[in-house]
């Protein structure tokens, strides 16, 4: 008598089990994967060696601030050419600033001058820009000088320290020339707004 041989069946998988194996192999791959691509972006990403927008190099802070300190001798110049007095004044002055206004200058964006201020007592030097706060919409202004002299000690270390955000025509303790093609004049219509220029301090 021939037995029939019926195979043996496999044993039944546990489906958790398989779903435990899956997904740690998924795991595995899905963190080789990303490892990879980490790899390769770190080595294939450029170095950022481009300086921040607006600040300027060494090299262009000190062209610019030497520029600004030759016309402060320029204008210096001029008005002791022009008015000899004025010479005894800032002698005798806690300090000092001269400024050049070039009317609504596009490269100074908001601002339409820029200058230096001295505190005769210590040398210290700050440099500063300025903002016309008389001028109406379309109103354009003729290049010129100004020279602003410092009676109070206090009044420009505070000054040079955060400018003067309000008219700085009102303070008495500051005196003004302003010198153009026409010569020089004490000047009495001016209302500006100064501060300090981060780019060369």
């Amino acid at each position: 008598m021939i037995e029939s041989i019926v195979p043996a069946r496999p044993p039944r998988a546990n489906p958790s089990l398989w779903r435990r194996v899956a997904l740690a192999v998924g795991g595995l791959l899905l963190a080789a994967l990303l490892a990879g691509c980490a790899s390769d972006s770190a080595k294939t990403k450029p170095a950022n060696l481009t300086p921040p927008v607006g600040k300027l190099s060494e090299k262009a802070r000190q062209e610019q601030r030497q520029a600004i300190l030759k016309v402060r001798t320029q204008t210096l110049n001029q008005l002791y050419k022009l008015k000899p007095l004025a010479r005894i004044e800032i002698e005798q002055a806690a300090g000092y600033g001269v400024f050049e206004i070039n009317g609504l200058n596009a490269v100074l964006a908001e601002t339409h001058g820029r200058g230096m201020v001295l505190e005769k007592k210590s040398g210290r030097v700050a440099y500063m820009r300025l903002a016309r706060t008389d001028l109406g919409p379309g109103v354009s202004v003729s290049p010129y000088w100004q020279v602003l002299v410092f009676g109070d000690p206090r009044r420009l270390g505070q000054f040079m320290a955060t400018g003067s955000l309000a008219d700085a025509s009102r303070d008495p303790s500051i005196k003004v020339y302003k010198l153009n093609e026409k010569g020089v004049s004490a000047q009495t219509d001016w209302g500006a707004r100064y501060f300090r220029d981060t780019d060369l301090n």
